[in-house]
């Protein structure tokens, strides 16, 4: 019979196992799961291919009492987890009107294709799943004894479902109870195994922890022991990365940067140079963000720097774009432009070429500006590739605003990362 608390995560497309797009959702849900309780016994990508996808579903219902598939809910004939999961346990496929009146809902004052139908179908004797952020709702529903979940592939659809739906239902039908204390952080800046080594230094007896990698942050878990136990864990963490770098609860950098603002009440324009407008991505994708960000301006050449920005020709000619002195007129510049009252200007060297010996590929010069204020910048030397450096830079630029909307500083010190 198999433990009550297993689980196994199916991760359906073709485009993953291809490796053209990189799965995240198997490493979120068994953190997730592992906060409930759960031992994630595999994961496992699977191919838009029926014979594969249904013996390994098959497997997966056999061996765990739970089973989240990820992926294939879409409009298309190679969206399979619908058509599988019926023919799995020999029951049609039904009609929902109630999902389909809200994917015509999403689909007001355009023609709906007819393909999208599909997507208000499911299982016979399976309950659907409201999507309240894409066309395709999930469903759950028995195989044997495993209870199974399906749930949409983009991770704006997935995670909040999983959280605001999968969790109630898991607690309820595996009577999990309360969730276990947990206190929640992000790192910044700092590589995972710089992370796991000062986790590993100021741990706390009882307290285990967690971590999952993203793009702009690690978000980290401290789980299990005595709440004094974990709190004294987390002002390790503070006291030995600096609280630039670490942050109560999951946030983004760009979250970070918001919520500073609205406490200080500034709205903020950029000057971006090497990271060509993904400091103002990254704040757009937030929404409300307009409340705060005027916008910004993406000044690559140094034309654009002087004509846009006002910066002197004699500065850029004598210190170079990528100087203390040319962000801190580019920071200067953009508060001139906009009338906003904190600014953030980046330049640096992306690579792959255009290093010296001075400032290598990775130099990056950031600066913040208050109105009314002497800019204050710092210098930065990040690794990696064109994209990474840029990445790297991005987020930096997006703490250094933070902190500066916060009245604190940010770093005293070059940063290397």
């Amino acid at each position: 019979m198999p433990d009550p608390r297993r689980a196994v995560v199916l991760s359906v497309g073709t485009e993953l196992t291809e490796g053209v797009i990189q799965d995240s959702h198997i490493r979120f849900l068994a953190a997730e799961l592992h906060a409930l309780g759960f031992t994630v016994q595999r994961g496992m990508q699977l191919p838009d291919e029926v014979a594969t996808f249904r013996a390994e579903l098959a497997r997966a219902a056999d061996e765990a009492e739970l089973v989240i598939v990820t992926g294939g809910l879409g409009p298309t004939a190679d969206d399979l987890t619908r058509e599988v999961t019926a023919d799995l346990v020999s029951v049609p496929l039904e009609f929902h009107q109630e999902a389909w009146d809200r994917i015509l809902a999403r689909f007001t004052g355009r023609a709906v294709p007819e393909s999208n139908r599909r997507q208000a179908m499911a299982p016979k004797g399976f309950e659907l799943l409201s999507n309240p952020n894409g066309t395709a709702p999930g469903f759950h529903g028995r195989i044997g004894r495993a209870l199974v979940v399906a749930l949409p592939g983009p991770p704006g659809e997935l995670r909040p479902m999983f959280t605001d739906l999968v969790v109630p239902l898991l607690r309820g039908r595996f009577a999990l109870g309360d969730a276990p204390q947990v206190l929640r952080g992000t790192a910044f800046m700092t590589p995972e195994s710089a992370l796991e080594e000062v986790l590993r230094k100021c741990r706390r007896e009882g307290v285990g922890w967690g971590t999952r990698v993203e793009e702009d942050r690690i978000a980290f878990s401290l789980r299990g022991g005595a709440a004094t136990a974990r709190e004294a864990f987390f002002r390790s963490l503070v006291s030995v990365l600096g609280s630039v770098r670490v942050c109560r609860e999951e946030l983004r950098p760009a979250q970070l940067l918001l919520d500073a603002l609205a406490s200080s009440g500034l709205v903020m324009v950029t000057a971006e140079s090497c990271t060509g407008g993904l400091v103002g991505r990254y704040l757009t994708d937030v929404p409300g963000c307009s409340r705060w960000y005027w916008g910004g301006v993406v000044s690559y050449a140094d034309a654009a720097k002087e004509r846009l920005l006002g910066v002197p020709a004699p500065v850029l000619a004598q210190h170079g774009a990528v100087s203390a002195e040319t962000v801190s007129a580019m920071a200067c510049g953009a508060l001139a432009v906009s009338g906003a009252g904190l600014s953030l200007a980046i330049s640096g060297i992306a690579g792959p070429d255009g290093g010296t010996a001075d400032k290598p590929v990775g130099t990056v010069w950031i600066a913040t500006a208050l109105a009314g204020v002497t800019p204050v910048a710092l210098a930065c030397r990040f690794s990696g590739g064109r994209d990474v450096v840029r990445r790297k830079a991005a987020v930096a630029g997006l703490l250094a605003a933070a902190a500066a909307a916060a009245g604190r500083p940010f770093l005293d010190s070059p940063v290397a990362w």
